[in-house]
């Protein structure tokens, strides 16, 4: 992903370099050095030619001064424009090759200044796409936590409507179980005629040792204590009971039972 966001900015250079824009600066500047070596090339010449043109003037003032001249002095003569001849192309060369080198120079900072442009050009736009990338990252590795953080509240909270539920259908079990023994109590007491007076005041007076608060021990029970499921404690004293009365267990809850 960096190395296409890396190449993205520098297509406006590309482009530039596509549609002939540094081609053309490099072939302008080519012509005008090509042109001003030419220049230099018919300069040269000319000097020579001027030279030439002299030393035969000179010769034909010698030929017009000396009628008879010898063979050795237009040997020399000619030895002399020779080397003059190839001294001048030796620093035609040597021109030649310093301009040469001129332009390969001139074309190496050429350029040097186009890729320093879109350097420039390109190296803002890369650390805008760097702090973008950046930035996203950021936002989702935030994300995947917050994604983390409710999957647990999820999970915590199905725990707790599970043990919610368990603790109601215990309750509901719990409820039933102390209506059929009341239920079934009151039963016995009807259907048993044969009883005597003192076994059913002393039943009656189980009954109502059970069912009597622990707390204040005058008001009936009407609250169920979790976690023993003990039901022990009337409305008035359950605030200020923290254990259970009957086996000391440290109170979680308490739920009213109406009966």
């Amino acid at each position: 992903m960096m190395a296409v966001q890396a190449q993205s900015p520098l297509l406006g250079a590309q482009d530039l370099i596509e549609n002939g824009w540094v081609n053309q600066s490099f072939f302008d500047l080519q012509q005008q050095q090509q042109q001003q070596i030419q220049n230099q090339q018919h300069m040269y010449q000319n000097q020579a030619q001027n030279l030439l043109f002299s030393n035969s003037l000179k010769n034909n003032m010698v030929d017009t001064n000396n009628s008879l001249p010898s063979m050795t002095f237009y040997q020399s003569i000619a030895a002399q424009e020779e080397k003059q001849r190839q001294e001048m192309d030796q620093y035609i060369r040597l021109q030649n090759e310093r301009l040469r080198l001129m332009l390969r120079e001139q074309r190496k900072q050429q350029l040097g200044i186009v890729l320093k442009k879109i350097e420039l050009t390109a190296l803002p736009l890369l650390r805008q796409k760097d702090e973008e990338l950046a930035q996203a990252t950021k936002r989702a590795m935030e994300l995947e936590d917050l994604l983390k953080r409710l999957e647990m509240e999820n999970q915590a909270w199905q725990r707790i409507a599970q043990e919610n539920e368990a603790m109601v259908a215990s309750l509901n079990n719990t409820l039933v179980q102390l209506t059929d023994n009341n239920g079934g109590k009151a039963e016995d007491a009807e259907s048993c005629c044969d009883v005597d007076g003192e076994k059913k005041t002393e039943m009656n007076r189980e009954n109502q040792t059970m069912m009597v608060c622990r707390g204040c021990k005058s008001r009936n029970s009407c609250v169920l204590f979790l976690p023993c499921r003990h039901f022990c404690s009337c409305e008035a004293c359950e605030p200020f009971l923290d254990s259970c009365p009957i086996c000391n267990t440290v109170k979680n809850a308490s739920i009213e039972v109406l009966l």
